[in-house]
């Protein structure tokens, strides 16, 4: 593992290894790892990849533990089988297991290696930005989830605070119907007294009695039928709520499925669309200044492959200028990446430049994008002159 192509170990260790083995490594080599973030813990096993180290060979023994029967199946194939072995697994996202051994082994050429790492490059590349597309719509489900979930909350509430009424009605109702058994059987009785006492004195007394008692019981009629049109209105008031409540459950469980689908289908998406600028530097001598150092074989070959000359300066000025400076002299071009870099060299640059002459470009970004295009814009400018 330690004697792998340098920008081969940060994507192996990032693609091959979750982030539970990577603790679970630290934890056997007994690393603390408590309070560190997992960008933190990535660093330190990328850092101990330089050389053989118990780490190192932990990495190692792990990844061929782990895809032993990958290493079995592609180890031996042609380069050209193994190519296109490793074409299909890309496209189907299952690169894990080969991409190790296509950075362990020996035999491949240095185009297949850069292939690899290419394709392997691109895709973190996209599979961050399908990532952050992902988050985005994840959290707009999630926000919908849950103003869905406090409709359907309320409306519970409001059917249980139905139910409860509805039961209330239901009991003053049989208290009506009680009541009014009751006052039935006392106006027989009543009734039945009074063809007793007809010959009494009580007669007036009865009859008004019985008046008030019979104006009563019309009245119950009236309030009972006003309560069964009550409790037939919640009724139908309770099934709506009901009904409203079962398409409610419909559509969270459609948009569950949706965004499922959604989320499978952006993590699927494994295509590189780039397109490569194309000119020729007619054999100008191109100097780039600080960067990424891991990448330097990769900025050579942007410069070589359209017709340069390639220099490179690391940035660190602890040598003095003078280095520097004789690099900046014999170059036609100076490229000095901001983002990777010290100020020190990023002043240094300017004024080397005014001082010998030499066009200076200050990048924003160290990618080979950047590099490539601010080339590109150059060779146009030159043309149109």
């Amino acid at each position: 593992f330690w004697e792998i192509e340098c920008f081969f170990k940060c994507p192996v260790i990032g693609t091959c290894l979750d982030i539970n083995e990577q603790k679970q490594i630290l934890k056997k080599t007994r690393i603390s790892f408590k309070k560190k973030t997992p960008f933190e813990i990535h660093e330190i096993l990328v850092g101990k990849s330089e050389d053989e180290n118990l780490i190192s060979r932990k990495v190692e023994c792990r990844l061929n533990q782990k895809f032993k029967k990958e290493i079995a199946e592609f180890f031996h194939l042609e380069e050209c089988e193994f190519i296109l072995r490793w074409k299909e697994h890309n496209k189907n996202g299952k690169i894990d297991g080969i991409f190790w051994i296509a950075a362990t082994r020996p035999d491949l050429s240095k185009e297949a290696r850069m292939d690899v790492f290419s394709d392997i490059h691109m895709q973190m590349h996209l599979s961050a930005s399908q990532n952050r597309k992902a988050r985005q719509c994840l959290a707009n489900s999630q926000e919908e989830n849950k103003r869905l979930a406090q409709r359907l909350n309320e409306a519970i509430g409001a059917r249980r605070a139905l139910k409860k009424q509805n039961e209330k009605l239901e009991k003053q109702l049989s208290d009506r119907n009680k009541a009014y058994s009751f006052l039935k059987k006392r106006n027989e009785t009543l009734e039945h007294e009074l063809s007793k006492s007809r010959e009494h004195g009580l007669i007036a007394r009865l009859r008004t009695k019985n008046q008030h008692l019979q104006a009563e019981l019309w009245k119950l009629p009236g309030e009972i039928k006003a309560y069964k049109q009550r409790l037939n209105a919640l009724q139908d008031q309770n099934a709506q709520l009901l009904s409203k409540l079962d398409r409610q459950r419909d559509l969270n469980s459609h948009l569950r499925i949706e965004i499922e689908r959604g989320t499978a289908q952006i993590f699927a998406l494994n295509r590189c669309d780039e397109s490569c600028p194309s000119f020729d530097l007619c054999q100008k001598r191109i100097l780039i200044v600080g960067g990424i150092t891991k990448m330097e074989a990769l900025y050579r070959q942007l410069i070589e492959d359209n017709g340069g000359t390639f220099d490179y300066h690391d940035g660190y000025m602890k040598g003095g200028i003078k280095g520097l400076e004789n690099r900046v002299k014999r170059a036609d071009m100076v490229l000095c990446p901001t983002n990777c870099n010290s100020h020190g060299a990023c002043l240094a640059v300017k004024r080397l430049g005014k001082k010998h002459s030499t066009p200076v470009q200050m990048l924003a970004s160290s990618s080979l994008n950047s590099i490539s295009q601010t080339l590109l814009e150059h060779h146009k400018h030159i043309s149109i002159q």
